[in-house]
């Protein structure tokens, strides 16, 4: 590419930024800002070519002369190290694309952008919802409005607002789009903060940002119910003994409405956070079930169904003594209506000498989600212990040296 060609990616792609930021109401300190190596790949390399590379530079000083950017050089070096956005000149740089390369003016743009939205005028709440938004960014001479990006994601929002049958991600791209990877590709995370603000579905700490897909019947991939130990699942023409399996066994979402009745041969349920740990408990006298972090839709789903065959058992959660465990833990807990116990998650085992060195120091995030949870006496004790001390402590340690003791 040319100098000139590099100038109008650079202004577009930092635009991009900002437009994301502007359309999800992001408000950070943190300025706009794109690497040289989004612009060509190779410029951090031994390899790069020197005409390239020369031509990026020169791209850039053009533009920091402008007024339009400002850089920061890597130290003992020419190279760039960071382009940022000169937010208060965003107007100009509209103006400069539209005289230096012909850009479509704003006006049209508004035009095109209510023409599609028109077409969707008759759609459900979700749909509509998206257009107020859209139209309320016309408003904003800031905001730049893609027409094209407008419309596929209103073909993506209505198709998930209509749909009531179960799909998996690429095969909801097929029908859409009539491309097996363009949703991920392209409009993937947007479309998922959007439902999640136009639904109201808070995001969980360390929650997956498309979970939210569940609640439109679109999944991932295929979600499976991992457990072993003291299980038995019956269908109509057939019984499974989970125990018969010492590495226990991985459940497809597709087989769980079908099930029968799910018998706990034990006295207990224990559901485990990290996978390590659960490989490493050992088939006792208890059933175990691996959630991987926040429990999914499937996963509440067969615990609720485990909770209805089973209410005299106990049931328990085993997890990182982190703040993040907790948040786990008290979704699990208000998911399914019901109350696990913590398991392996109290001061006893933050004092334990064993674990001493595995012990890792509280981040200033951690501090400011602790409040919120503090004011629950279930975790009021452990949380203080941790604050104080300022410690926090990862599951594996503990379950490697129990599980090597001892069964459940």
């Amino acid at each position: 590419m040319n100098e000139n060609v590099y100038k109008k990616t650079i202004l577009e792609r930092l635009l991009g930024k900002y437009q994301i930021r502007f359309t999800k109401n992001i408000t950070v300190n943190r300025r706009i800002q794109l690497k040289p190596t989004e612009i060509y790949k190779e410029y951090t390399k031994n390899n790069a070519e020197i005409g390239e590379k020369q031509c990026v530079n020169e791209a850039i000083e053009e533009l920091a002369q402008l007024g339009f950017i400002t850089v920061s050089y890597l130290k003992f070096s020419d190279d760039i190290e960071t382009i940022y956005l000169m937010e208060e000149k965003t107007e100009d740089i509209y103006a400069y694309l539209e005289k230096e390369y012909g850009v479509v003016p704003r006006s049209m743009i508004v035009k095109q952008v209510c023409e599609r939205l028109k077409k969707y005028s008759n759609s459900g709440s979700i749909t509509k919802k998206y257009c107020e938004d859209i139209l309320e960014q016309t408003e904003n001479p800031k905001s730049m409005l893609i027409p094209e990006k407008v419309e596929e994601n209103l073909k993506m929002i209505q198709f998930l607002e209509e749909n009531k049958e179960n799909v998996y991600v690429r095969e909801a791209s097929m029908l859409v789009y009539g491309d097996s990877k363009w949703f991920e590709q392209n409009n993937y995370e947007e479309i998922c903060s959007f439902l999640r603000m136009a639904t109201g579905k808070v995001r969980e700490e360390s929650e997956r940002n498309d979970a939210i897909l569940t609640s439109f019947h679109v999944l991932p991939t295929e979600q499976e119910i991992f457990i072993k130990g003291a299980w038995k699942i019956e269908w109509d023409d057939y019984v499974l003994e989970i125990s018969k399996l010492q590495g226990g066994i991985a459940l497809a979402s597709n087989d769980l409405p079908g099930i029968k009745h799910i018998y706990v041969n034990a006295q207990n349920v224990i559901t485990v956070e990290n996978k390590t740990s659960y490989q490493r408990m050992k088939n006792g006298e208890t059933a175990m079930m691996y959630l991987g972090g926040f429990a999914n839709r499937r996963q509440i789903e067969f615990l609720k169904k485990v909770i209805s065959d089973n209410p005299h058992v106990i049931y328990q959660h085993f997890g990182d003594i982190d703040v993040g465990g907790f948040f786990i833990h008290r979704h699990l807990c208000r998911e399914t209506s019901q109350f696990f116990e913590l398991y392996c998650m109290d001061v006893k085992q933050l004092k334990d000498k064993r674990f001493a060195k595995c012990l890792k120091t509280l981040s200033d995030h951690d501090r400011e989600r602790m409040d919120a949870l503090m004011e629950d006496n279930l975790y009021k004790e452990v949380l203080g212990y941790m604050k104080e001390n300022n410690i926090k402590l990862e599951q594996e340690i503990i379950s490697y040296y129990f599980y090597q003791e001892r069964n459940v």
